[in-house]
């Protein structure tokens, strides 16, 4: 992997209402998209964007995911995700996560992207996409 090329990223958030169940908990299906932003925001960071690999016929798709939640998150709670990629290997990117309010850690979670064609055929990652 490449020094220069950044393998985490931080960003925070704030919950929104409307990703909260009734009792005003985060709901449990709205991590992974919290997930996947962290992981489009590392791309960027690493210089391109997925738009630009879906555009050569190239996907990254979920092949495993993990969550293990410690305390919950709630309506207006301000959110720190670090994501960080773990492992990359020829045709696969595993990536950690660590989700916080303030200091206290909420959930970690992992998850595995294959790179795939249009075929939906697990094929390497082309070099200009990898953060090798």
């Amino acid at each position: 992997m490449s020094s220069t090329m950044p393998m985490s990223q931080q960003m925070t958030f704030r919950v929104r209402y409307v990703e909260c169940d009734p009792m005003g908990y985060l709901h449990h299906s709205v991590y992974w998209v919290y997930f996947e932003a962290g992981r489009t925001e590392l791309l960027r960071a690493q210089g391109f964007t997925y738009r630009d690999m879906t555009a050569t016929g190239e996907f990254f798709v979920m092949a495993r995911g993990e969550i293990k939640f410690r305390k919950p998150a709630r309506y207006d709670d301000l959110l720190t995700l670090h994501t960080i990629i773990d492992r990359v290997t020829r045709a696969r990117i595993d990536h950690r996560y660590e989700l916080y309010r303030d200091d206290l850690l909420l959930c970690t979670a992992t998850s595995t992207l294959a790179c795939v064609n249009n075929a939906g055929e697990l094929i390497a990652i082309p070099e200009q996409f990898s953060p090798h």
